[in-house]
């Protein structure tokens, strides 16, 4: 047996289980208060009993009488013969011993009592979920439309209905299958294949409760999906109005489900709320079938030459979504007021309701090659040597249980995450307010993802040379795509094709283009039914090439055929603004992450109690207390920030002066950074000098020094005659210590990195550390160590594999990379680097 099947067979256990023990309570709660005992029937033959009777609909006249309800005999027929069919497949299903025939019928006679039987329905919640439909039809603000409505043949069986409906909609799918789909409503393009693989989940997920649902009202429950059928069948010929009618059936479809939950769930209480949402959904409802009758009316006019538009359909919701907030609220009041515990699995369905998209794997049979491990190793480190998942990994490590989880929650995410249009969500925030952390939190909720989705991230930084180039993040993204989803020895054909190719032709070392990884995007993404991309910190992209990034995103979300979401996050920068201004975007407000902020503070200044960091961790409750609430209040939203200010507190020595300095903490960034830096350049002996070296390759070096080459560096000097001298080695715990926080040991990756952007951005306001001056400093040492002989002889053990910056030590980077700091440096300082080459 398949895990899908297993997991079919539990969940449907479950659902057989709740509806049992409410039945078994329901039906002894009967016979206290009646005194009719009946101790002698099984468990199976009170709940084939409890479940056979249908609801009685309430015509408001004889039409309505004739055409949308079986007579009392016929419904108890139709009703008895489901309920066998329901015993049989549950008991099957469920390894019990299936009840036989007599006996249902027996414990069918023997009901009697019709009150009795509405009321123990009625305690189950569901008859009046059922019933609903029938309140809906017999209306009278459906007058008009009854006539159009009696028309459609909704006596068949609701699952049939669904069943057949669905099987419509799948083969429309399927002819789909190689085409770009997309229609045009209010300014944005809906992808139709993700609307139409949500219409077959919606289906699919009515068909998981609807055996127990339908039983109790098998006329009514298929009258929604009668009409479903009755457009789906009719409009296949029409391409636009098909493609309209999708977008409203899809709808429609989710409201259905949402609506049966919540009568299942909230409609058994005898509150206000409860009756609220009775009255709101039966509303709903009619609008529904007012939408169903406008549709099947117009096409009934003239099936060849109807056509529905975007707007027609646009126009028919309008109503249709103003009752949904409606029902949506008083669903809320009546869950506050609920006292039901059972049918778990029905209240998880609902906290799920907006993963909608149907778990369809993509297509890859012909699209993918099995490679030996060094071939596919070979064609991943041609692509890209960039390790993304460990920036993740670390980001990871360092965010808190909890952090982001709002911006998962906020309203303008769901509904990008939800929605069937291609597009990208913004979301732009100060320096320090962890919009990092963020994206590593969206990015972990993603990969939670099961339904088909593929996933590519990337975290930009500005340090890196390789970390902010366009052509090296699309890259990177494009590595993440063209590996198997389901076996990690295959890579998509397409990108093998093209690997082979340049290795045939002796062109390795030409790698993939800007415009060739926008091409290529855009072909990975029409592969996948659904594809996501993070990229993380925009604002960090080479700003003189930032523009061709964005413009090759904007060109991947409208060329992809598929639904292709991107969400960035970015520094208030009217650029980045500019190229998305017609997306959606978060404004990060101090208000917005308090609560992460909150968090974070408690835990940093208790660790620094824990290590006795602070006070030597001699610090009473009441001052802990007070010192979280006043780094919380001058924090400004800010992590950075607050992380400094707990910093500057870990100086004290005494309770009274970390009180008073409370009041006094620096209350920007900029003057946090002053007070480190002055601190810094105070410090005695060669410390400055250091400090000032590792600041200077953190920032300006082509690539990731490892954290030995590092601290080779910065104790070499050069002379103006060629001469190269190196102090005392140093190792990684001093060096942070002289650097006051300014930087951190990125151990997984053995690098150092500034604590933050804005670390860089400080230190480059300084005339010793502006690039270009430390750009001199760097070619300098590079030309002094290549340019004394004796030097050589202290490297001459060292090996490195090509390619691998990681082994690279400091010649070897010297040899490498001189050219580029030399280009980079200060006019006025050529004529000391010329000498020194010419030496």
């Amino acid at each position: 047996m398949s895990d899908g099947t297993l997991r079919k067979r539990d969940r449907l256990r479950g659902q057989f289980t709740s509806l049992k023990g409410i039945f078994q309570s329901t039906r002894t709660t009967q016979e206290k208060n009646t005194g009719n005992s009946q101790t002698n029937h099984t468990t199976a033959t009170s709940f084939s009993a409890s479940v056979q009777a249908p609801s009685d609909p309430t015509p408001t006249s004889s039409t309505t009488l004739a055409t949308t309800a079986e007579s009392s005999s016929e419904a108890e027929s139709r009703g008895a013969i489901r309920n066998e069919s329901f015993q049989s497949d549950s008991a099957s299903q469920f390894g019990q011993p299936p009840v036989t025939a007599t006996v249902k019928h027996t414990a069918h006679a023997e009901v009697g009592n019709k009150a009795e039987q509405q009321d123990n329905l009625t305690a189950t919640g569901i008859v009046k979920g059922q019933s609903l439909w029938s309140k809906a039809l017999s209306s009278k603000d459906l007058d008009e439309e009854r006539e159009t409505l009696n028309s459609i043949n909704f006596q068949a069986n609701a699952l049939d209905t669904v069943s057949e409906a669905r099987s419509f909609a799948q083969k429309i799918l399927d002819d789909k299958k190689e085409n770009a789909w997309k229609i045009e409503i209010k300014g944005e393009k809906i992808v139709l294949r993700d609307i139409a693989m949500k219409l077959l989940s919606w289906m699919d997920r009515f068909k998981e409760i609807g055996d127990v649902i339908v039983q109790f009202d098998p006329v009514h429950a298929a009258l929604p999906w009668a009409g479903f059928l009755f457009l789906l069948t009719v409009c296949m010929d029409n391409q636009n109005t098909m493609d309209a009618i999708f977008v409203g059936l899809e709808n429609i479809a989710g409201l259905v489900h949402r609506c049966t939950l919540y009568e299942l769930l909230y409609l058994s209480e005898d509150s206000c709320g409860s009756k609220n949402l009775e009255k709101s959904i039966v509303r709903l409802y009619i609008a529904i079938l007012k939408f169903l009758a406008k549709s099947i009316g117009k096409l009934k006019q003239n099936r060849l030459k109807a056509v529905f538009t975007a707007e027609d359909i646009s126009n028919y919701l309008g109503n249709v979504e103003n009752l949904e907030k409606t029902v949506g609220y008083d669903a809320d009041v009546a869950k506050a007021q609920s006292t039901r515990t059972q049918l778990e699995h029905l209240r998880t369905q609902l906290e799920n309701i907006n993963n909608t998209t149907l778990h369809i794997q993509p297509q890859l049979n012909n699209k993918q090659d099995w490679l030996e491990d060094s071939e596919r190793s070979s064609i991943l480190k041609w692509i890209s040597t960039i390790p993304y998942r460990s920036h993740h990994e670390r980001i990871n490590a360092e965010r808190l249980e909890g952090t982001g989880m709002w911006v998962l929650e906020r309203q303008d995410y769901r509904t990008w995450i939800s929605s069937s249009v291609s597009k990208l969500l913004l979301l732009r925030g100060i320096p320090g307010a962890g919009k990092t952390y963020i994206a590593s939190k969206v990015i972990d909720s993603l990969h939670s993802d099961t339904t088909g989705m593929q996933l590519a991230y990337f975290y930009c930084n500005r340090a890196e040379e390789n970390r902010r180039e366009p052509d090296s993040i699309l890259s990177t993204i494009i590595q993440q795509l063209a590996q198997s989803p389901f076996d990690e020895n295959k890579l998509l054909k397409l990108i093998v094709d093209i690997y082979r190719d340049r290795k045939k032709r002796g062109q390795l070392s030409s790698r993939l283009s800007l415009s060739e990884s926008q091409q290529l995007l855009v072909q990975l993404t029409d592969i996948y039914p659904r594809t996501m991309i993070c990229i993380d910190a925009l604002d960090e992209v080479a700003e003189d090439k930032r523009i061709y990034l964005l413009k090759a995103l904007n060109y991947v979300i409208a060329q992809s055929k598929n639904l292709v979401k991107i969400f960035a996050t970015t520094r208030m920068n009217p650029e980045i603004v500019a190229q998305f201004k017609m997306f959606p975007r978060i404004e990060l407000q101090p208000d917005d992450n308090i609560s992460d902020i909150n968090q974070f503070v408690k835990t940093r200044v208790k660790s620094t109690i824990v290590d006795s960091q602070l006070l030597s961790g001699d610090v009473s409750d009441e001052l802990q207390v007070e010192i979280c609430e006043m780094l919380c209040k001058r924090s400004k939203g800010m992590f950075q920030l607050a992380a400094l200010q707990i910093t500057f507190l870990c100086q004290f020595r005494t309770q009274g002066n970390v009180k008073n300095d409370l009041q006094t903490l620096p209350d920007t960034l900029a003057a946090a950074y002053d007070d480190i830096y002055k601190r810094i350049i105070s410090q005695k002996g060669d410390a400055p000098q250091l400090a000032l070296n590792a600041f200077r390759w953190i920032q300006c070096s082509y690539e990731p020094l490892r954290a030995e080459t590092l601290l080779d560096a910065i104790t070499v000097e050069g002379g103006r005659s060629g001469e190269f001298s190196s102090q005392d080695p140093i190792d990684a715990n001093d060096l942070l210590k002289l650097c006051q926080n300014l930087l951190v040991f990125d151990e997984p990756l053995n690098v150092f990195r500034f604590a933050h952007l804005s670390v860089q951005e400080y230190l480059e306001t300084k005339p010793e550390l502006s690039k270009a001056s430390s750009h001199t400093e760097i070619a300098k040492r590079c030309l002094s160590l290549l340019c004394t002989p004796g030097s050589w002889d202290d490297y001459d053990n060292i090996t490195t594999e090509e390619g691998q910056y990681g082994d690279r030590h400091l010649l070897l980077y010297s040899a490498v990379f001189w050219p580029w700091h030399f280009s980079h440096c200060e006019d006025v300082n050529w004529q000391t680097l010329t000498d020194l080459w010419n030496s």
